[in-house]
């Protein structure tokens, strides 16, 4: 970015995500080191790179997860602090949270997602419960796991658990979606449930930001690939329609 973060997308909005000359520390190290980056509305942006190059620290950063020791980072124009729109992103973390007392159906998993969508400030006799039941069902059959909705989430393998998870963030229907390796140790079926999925979200115009060490069948639907290389972008390209990548060395961020 030249001119910091207060930059607004192509139509006068400000994008999904900015960051500007982020740096993250962790045990006296820089994990992410002068990062610039700016996901676009619609984009399909794939983070790429080896274990250790700050992948998931980058999209913690980017949703405030992760403080910034430098440089500064916003979500729709708002610092992570501010920002209030929450039901306007859907993240979908590495694997299932183990918690304690009675495990969750599959169906209260997914059924969290639309917790999101109301406000702490608004009282809950405004939220519409058939509309909730309608997005469950939806985000379920999505992922194909309408079949398994009573079943105990934490009893299923690790593939319908990331699809579970997948689920839970759709089912909220949000603007964007962040995807922290959601093919990491997932089988084919569910990698191919999980194309088909993108791509409808593709379809729909939403804005999608996934890390992950290869694409697979997820790389005809990347709009975008970042790499990163010790905490610093290396690469940003763009793919051709025939899967081939186009990019040159991004000067501001490396």
């Amino acid at each position: 970015m030249t001119d910091g973060v207060r930059a607004t997308d192509r139509d006068g909005a400000p994008p999904p995500f900015a960051m500007a000359g982020g740096v993250v520390r962790r045990d006296g190290r820089e994990v992410l080191s002068g990062v610039d980056l700016r996901v676009e509305a619609g984009d399909v942006l794939a983070v790429l790179g080896p274990n250790g190059a700050g992948k998931s620290t980058l999209v913690k950063a980017l949703l405030g997860l992760v403080p910034l020791a430098a440089g500064r980072t916003e979500i729709f124009g708002e610092p992570p602090a501010r920002f209030r729109g929450w039901q306007r992103v859907g993240y979908v973390p590495q694997r299932l949270p183990m918690g304690g007392g009675v495990p969750s159906t599959v169906r209260e998993v997914v059924a969290s997602g639309r917790t999101a969508r109301r406000s702490r400030w608004l009282p809950a006799l405004v939220t519409d419960r058939a509309a909730d039941r309608a997005a469950v069902d939806r985000a379920l059959a999505a992922v194909g796991l309408a079949g398994r909705a009573r079943d105990s989430a934490h009893l299923l393998s690790g593939g319908q658990q990331q699809r579970v998870l997948i689920a839970r963030a759709l089912a909220g229907e949000p603007d964007v979606f962040v995807m922290d390796e959601p093919t990491a140790g997932v089988d084919a079926a569910s990698q191919a449930a999980l194309a088909a999925t993108l791509r409808g979200l593709a379809d729909a115009g939403r804005t999608v930001v996934l890390v992950a060490h290869e694409l697979g069948p997820l790389e005809p639907l990347i709009t975008r690939t970042v790499e990163l290389e010790h905490g610093r972008v290396a690469r940003e390209s763009a793919p051709s329609r025939t899967g081939s990548t186009t990019g040159s060395r991004t000067g501001s961020a490396a």
